[in-house]
């Protein structure tokens, strides 16, 4: 990660969206409770990340990076019109954060 540019970073892990399909795949599914959407984003970060540390080697060095990057990136908010919990993508957030910037 350390050899990328965030720019870099930001391009590959928007592209390689298929290797995150199941988060992305679920952004417009209701949950009933924030528990329900947990556990969806934890069952979806266990199947995706295998094929991200495969893909991405320059970014996530072993799979707790992955698991680290995935619980920051997805995350499950309540939608008070909607009355359901959803997931939210906070890649582009996470990406250029201080926390992603630093990792070695």
């Amino acid at each position: 990660m350390r050899y990328l540019t965030p720019a870099l970073a930001l391009g590959a892990l928007f592209v390689g969206a298929p290797a995150m399909a199941n988060h992305l795949n679920n952004l417009e599914t209701p949950y009933a409770s924030r528990g329900a959407c947990e556990s969806a984003i934890a069952q979806f970060a266990a199947e995706d990340a295998p094929s991200l540390l495969e893909r991405f080697p320059n970014f996530f060095s072993r799979r707790g990076d992955v698991s680290s990057f995935l619980t920051r990136a997805f995350s499950c908010d309540y939608d008070p019109v909607e009355q359901a919990w959803f997931i939210t993508d906070r890649r582009l957030e996470i990406l250029t954060s201080d926390w992603f910037l630093r990792k070695p």
